[in-house]
């Protein structure tokens, strides 16, 4: 503060306490407040320390993920999701110090901190979408999201490395990992579902190629359906259309319809399997093509011999069936159209594979692929020596594929050397596929028939038909044959009063000859028996014109127009 000082002229120390008694002294105030002026800044430091421990206590926990490609990540804008709920965010993208992978910053909700340890999984959704996963066709439209997925039991960590696809099975969820193992894929993919009597019961979650025509399928089965698993479970393909014709009628079954998109693993238990102990952990099973085959049990080791077919074989393909006795005991393997120089027709050479455990051919001790080879041409043999052969026959009749039949069609044969593999002889069965090479031989000889020929000479015999019935000769003919027919019907007519008078005088003469006859017999037999010897010839002959004129009188009785016409050929018969 300043002091108050006047402007009145200095005066003596006499009058100095006179004057300071007049004026008022100024007085020194000592305060801790600084003044109202300060209260804007403090206020404003206050406001702004708030925000900053706010800040630091909002923060998040700050961790590293690395990914393949994270095309369409935006800082600041792509989400953390975790089963629909943001758990983050994006706050920056850039290049691993590897230089092949990125690197992104996530920040985290601090609730997140227990999940975050090596057990937990981020994947990006949206990358690759699948019209299975709709989260991920949205996710491609309107920006990438990072799918987090918590788990417990991993040791804390602040780095990861995301995954190339969304896990099938969540971190956490209870079941048990199984495998099977096939020749083909087909439609089966990541993520098929696993089917027991319609029920989803698990899922696909990955396949594994382990060699020619191998391959691995590993399936997780949910907890509590894993208890069914068991030693002589079965598993095949299934179908999300199936069509069966049965003793009841034609039945239909329809599946999920993702299974139409990437496959599905039917499973079954048997009824004679249901006390078994349960499958371990990672057990591996046989996968089957189709239920039938499931439970018909294993096949064994496919087993290759060769067939020689002469019929038409061109729609046979790769995978047809072989079959006994409507059983499927094996498989085609390939085709091939052969005009050897030493044959005197082409044929189609083809290879098929048959399975030994299906032809009743048990397991070997050493179990090795000579062994089973003997066991399983051992058992082709015993085929072979009841008359069975490698025969051509059709599924469905007229439109179903080929496949080939081992059927019973003539006597005794033995398998055959000559290639890489047996020879299986072939024949023709007396089937409807015979039938059929029969329909088609009769419709072979009427493409032959001269049909063009034939119809000229129809044509050409029409119309002389056509101009003789229209000839006025002919007409002038039939109406003079009309007219002498009624002329003769009236002279008939007239004559028919004389007939009757006619026959009753020859009745008359006939009577009087047999009367005559009579005397004379008489005669011959009394006293006169002995005078001429030539009387009974006469007597004879009376008999026998009597005998004649009764026989025309019966005649012109029936025919009086014989009078008229005579006797004509058909009235003597």
């Amino acid at each position: 503060m300043t002091d108050d000082r006047s402007d009145a002229p200095t005066t003596s120390p006499g009058g100095d306490e006179e004057k300071r008694a007049r004026w008022p002294s100024a007085r020194h105030l000592h305060r801790r407040w600084p003044g109202l002026v300060w209260a804007i800044p403090l206020a404003a430091l206050l406001i702004v320390g708030f925000l900053g421990i706010r800040a630091l206590a909002t923060r998040g926990i700050e961790v590293t993920v690395t990914f393949a490609s994270a095309e369409g990540v935006t800082p600041g804008e792509t989400l953390v999701l975790e089963n629909g709920v943001e758990v983050g965010r994006v706050t920056d993208v850039g290049i691993a110090a590897d230089g092949q992978r990125v690197e992104l910053t996530l920040s985290m909700d601090e609730r997140t901190r227990p999940a975050l340890n090596t057990a937990s999984r981020f994947w990006l959704i949206g990358e690759q979408p699948t019209i299975t996963d709709l989260q991920s066709v949205r996710a491609a439209l309107a920006g990438l999201i990072v799918g987090f997925a918590p788990a417990e039991g991993g040791k804390p960590t602040r780095r990861f490395k995301g995954l190339d696809h969304a896990p099938v099975v969540a971190p956490g969820t209870r079941g048990t990992y199984y495998y099977v193992d096939d020749d083909t894929l087909g439609s089966i993919q990541r993520g098929a579902a696993i089917l027991y009597e319609g029920q989803n019961i698990g899922s696909v979650t990955d396949t594994r190629f382990r060699g020619p025509e191998r391959f691995r399928v590993r399936l997780f089965v949910k907890a509590p359906y894993d208890r069914l698993v068991r030693k002589g479970a079965i598993f095949w393909r299934g179908s999300p259309f199936k069509l069966q014709l049965t003793g009841a009628g034609l039945q239909t079954q329809l599946a999920p319809p993702t299974s139409l998109l990437q496959g599905a693993v039917q499973f079954g238990l048997p009824r004679d399997a249901r006390g078994n102990p349960r499958a371990a952990e990672d057990t591996v099973f046989q996968l089957y093509e189709d239920e039938a085959s499931a439970r018909q049990g294993p096949t064994g080791p496919k087993t290759p011999y060769q067939v020689a077919i002469q019929g038409a074989a061109g729609d046979l393909t790769t995978g047809a069936a072989v079959s006994l006795l409507g059983h499927k005991v094996g498989e085609v393997l390939s085709t091939q159209l052969v005009f050897a120089p030493g044959s005197r027709h082409p044929f189609t050479r083809v290879v098929v594979a048959l399975y030994p455990r299906k032809l009743d051919v048990q397991q070997p001790a050493s179990a090795s692929g000579g062994t089973w080879r003997a066991a399983t041409d051992r058992a082709v043999e015993r085929l072979l020596g009841q008359g069975y052969r490698a025969t051509l026959t059709r599924a469905m009749p007229l439109v179903g594929g080929h496949s080939i039949a081992l059927a019973k069609v003539g006597g005794a044969a033995r398998l055959r050397s000559g290639g890489a593999y047996p020879i299986i002889p072939s024949g023709r069965a007396s089937d409807v596929s015979g039938l059929i090479d029969k329909a088609n031989g009769v419709l072979d000889k009427l493409d032959r028939l001269p049909l063009d020929e034939i119809g000229d000479n129809v044509r050409a015999l029409t119309g002389n038909l056509k101009r003789l019935t229209g000839s006025p000769k002919l007409r002038d003919s039939l109406d003079h044959l009309d007219a002498t027919l009624a002329r003769l019907d009236r002279i008939t007519a007239d004559m028919e009063p004389e007939v009757e008078p006619l026959m009753q005088s020859l009745n008359d003469t006939a009577e009087q000859l047999q009367g005559t006859a009579s005397a004379a017999q008489a005669l011959l037999s009394g006293e006169g028996a002995n005078q001429d010897q030539s009387l009974p010839n006469a007597i004879r002959e009376l008999n026998e014109a009597a005998r004649s004129i009764q026989s025309l009188t019966d005649y012109l009785g029936r025919h009086p127009e014989a009078l008229l016409r005579g006797k004509s050929r058909e009235n003597e018969e």
